[in-house]
């Protein structure tokens, strides 16, 4: 399972921050340059000049990343922006469209992490649970826009980034053998070669696939890729088993299920695939770079409870301070299984774990 860590990796900017960082610069300068910007998300119109720059703020550039950095809640509420006891008063009228827009904006500045499919499901509740039951309909309409035009955005990103350097330790890990001592109870009997690999890339680039060794790999771009007509991005949420999926199962108002994953998967025979691979034999699975998050937890939890799913293996992160994801990573598993026992069972432990190989930045 090949998840954003692995690009992230390969020292690839495709973090959600990155994108929207990346999103609201874009239009920042070309509202500078032609004196206006708009598009579904924001509107922007230049109103004055730079003027009384100094220290390194030179440009339109410096001034974005100035803002982004420290001030870029008064560049979108336009207020004054005060840099070494000097007022900058507003030269853009900035206006959001969208108040999930703006939520994923403020996340990036408080946590400078977002997730924008959790983000959306939180927002899909609160409509939900919306008291004006003639409102709801605006809303998810205003809402599912929203994401639309992100979704665009983030394709148009993802497609200027690509791999720059590999990493050979990955080419082992793929091409390394199914360990008996990973296994608690299995008809496996030895350490041996795995017959069949399948890799499941969550990522919508193809970075996994400057790696395949040979033909006995096979990948499924179960979230489509970049620029595939025939097997397009997707993108939003996949939580069946949420009580509040269940009650909007039961809402007359239409759209609570425009960006529901499991409606998008009918598009391919992705997961049709998948399905037959699981259903084929025994299997180990390979965690590399995903979150294991709520937001593929329909699917999470096909795989690991299935009982061909015999272990999995947690490749974790390590930050500069030492410091690993491999407990938070284990907890957000845990939320996949029904069965708790089944999936003390799986997960390898730590002591025979190892972690994710980055590229040298």
């Amino acid at each position: 399972m090949i998840g954003n860590g692995f690009d992230l990796a390969h020292g690839l900017k495709t973090s959600y921050n990155d994108f929207i960082y990346w999103y609201l610069r874009e239009s920042f300068i070309k509202a500078y340059t032609k004196r206006e910007y708009e598009d579904g998300l924001i509107s922007m119109k230049t109103i004055a000049g730079f003027y009384e720059m100094h220290n390194g703020i030179n440009t339109p550039d410096d001034y974005f990343d100035f803002l982004y950095k420290n001030n870029i809640k008064e560049l979108i509420y336009n207020k004054d922006v005060y840099v070494q006891n000097k007022v900058w008063h507003p030269f853009f009228d900035f206006k959001l469209k969208s108040k999930f827009f703006e939520k994923l904006i403020i996340s990036c500045i408080d946590c400078n992490w977002v997730d924008i499919e959790n983000e959306f499901y939180g927002e899909l509740k609160k409509i939900l649970n919306h008291d004006k039951e003639h409102e709801k309909k605006d809303l998810l309409t205003t809402l599912n826009y929203a994401l639309k035009v992100l979704i665009d955005y983030l394709e148009s990103y993802l497609a200027t980034i690509s791999v720059q350097e590999l990493v050979d330790r990955y080419r082992i890990i793929l091409q390394s053998s199914i360990d008996i001592s990973d296994i608690v109870e299995s008809e496996l009997r030895i350490t041996q070669l795995p017959r069949n690999n399948l890799i499941l890339n969550f990522n919508y680039t193809a970075t996994i696939k400057s790696y395949l060794p040979h033909e006995n790999f096979r990948i499924n771009n179960i979230h489509g890729q970049i620029g595939d007509s025939k097997n397009r991005m997707i993108f939003g949420f996949g939580d069946e088993l949420d009580e509040n999926y269940l009650k909007m199962e039961m809402e007359t108002t239409k759209g609570f299920f425009e960006y529901i994953k499991s409606f998008w998967y009918f598009k391919t025979s992705n997961y049709h695939d998948l399905i037959r691979y699981i259903d084929s034999d025994e299997f180990q699975v390979f965690i590399l770079g995903h979150s294991c998050g709520l937001s593929d937890r329909t699917m999470l939890n096909m795989i690991f409870e299935h009982p061909n799913c015999k272990s999995i293996k947690i490749y974790y992160y390590v930050d500069k301070q030492g410091n690993n994801n491999f407990t938070a990573l284990t907890q957000e598993i845990s939320r996949h299984f029904k069965n708790k026992g089944d999936m003390r069972r799986k997960i390898v432990p730590f002591d025979k774990s190892e972690p994710m190989p980055q590229v040298k930045i």
